[in-house]
């Protein structure tokens, strides 16, 4: 099915440009595209294909763990991923790869010949320049916004939110992940034009072949307010309008004929029922069993 979409000819594009728009629900993002709201949104779909009513998605649904499948094309059991934190067994210690002080190196956890679409693009092309944006799985990638904290630098990074274009101000107000979200995501959608423009922080740079770029604001609304909210309508409207701003970048460049355009996500959001709750961990101890809850739902039996 997937390949029926394709298209074989031999002028196919030079160029591909990703976005991952984090932790979005599919159906609120069609339904806003079609209603107008993600104008952007709407101008890719219209442009090509959109692969609606169901999702395709490697379990455990989670941000790192897809991220990586989806660059690698391997399943967490391959490419060793297994979540944003879980328990190793063999060393004995808890792994956390989603903290600030960890995105960086979160790689340093895949499994050895784990290999990414930057690498399959420098074996077809080795003289192609590609671009991990605001990505923690950059494996092979030629830039990476995490390159710059590995070598000990900071990227061009506002302070707050104010005055940055896209902000809604009703949410970014009272909410820090809100806040926080959108100024990196202001970083990554700068990076991205800068680097359609040619040069970022005053070093030049070639057309990317290939180019990955990763937005988180969705993902914070979402998960504060649940995919039918309000504050998650308007993180997909100001992502919506980042995209338009790379968009306008390519065109700039003269590149946009040439390009091909993915958007995706790596796992949806859903509402769940707010009176059912509760703790295994209670009937477990109660049991005698030992365990280990890692990883926001990973049980390890038998340590603790």
């Amino acid at each position: 099915m997937i390949d029926g979409v394709l298209d074989p000819g031999e002028d196919r594009p030079r160029h591909l440009v990703a976005f991952l728009f984090d932790g979005t629900n599919a159906n609120v993002l069609y339904a806003m595209a079609a209603a107008g709201e993600a104008p952007n949104v709407a101008r890719l779909i219209e442009m090509g294909t959109a692969l609606g009513h169901g999702a395709m998605a490697a379990l455990p649904t989670v941000t790192l763990a897809n991220h990586t499948s989806i660059l690698t094309g391997a399943f967490p059991g391959h490419h060793g991923i297994l979540h944003n934190a879980w328990y190793d067994r063999a060393r004995g210690e808890q792994v956390i790869t989603n903290s600030p002080a960890t995105w960086p190196w979160a790689m340093n956890n895949v499994s050895s010949g784990t290999t990414s679409l930057h690498d399959a693009i420098h074996r077809t092309w080795p003289d192609a320049f590609t671009a991990s944006v605001n990505e923690p799985c950059d494996i092979g990638a030629d830039y990476s916004t995490f390159g710059f904290f590995r070598d000990g630098e900071i990227p061009d990074i506002p302070a707050t939110p104010e005055g940055l274009p896209h902000v809604t101000e009703r949410f970014v107000r009272p909410s820090k992940d809100y806040s926080w979200s959108s100024i990196v995501d202001h970083m990554g959608a700068d990076q991205a034009i800068s680097l359609w423009d040619g040069s970022y922080r005053g070093q030049s740079y070639p057309r990317p072949r290939f180019m990955w770029v990763n937005l988180i604001l969705t993902d914070a609304a979402m998960h504060e307010g649940g995919p039918h909210s309000e504050v998650a309508a308007a993180a997909v409207r100001d992502t919506d309008a980042r995209l338009g701003d790379v968009l306008g970048a390519i065109e700039r460049s003269g590149a946009f004929d040439d390009c091909a355009f993915a958007i995706l996500a790596d796992h949806g959001m859903e509402e769940t029922n707010p009176q059912v709750t509760g703790d295994w961990g209670v009937p477990l101890r109660e049991a005698g069993l030992r365990f280990r809850d890692e990883g926001y739902g990973f049980l390890y039996l038998g340590v603790q």
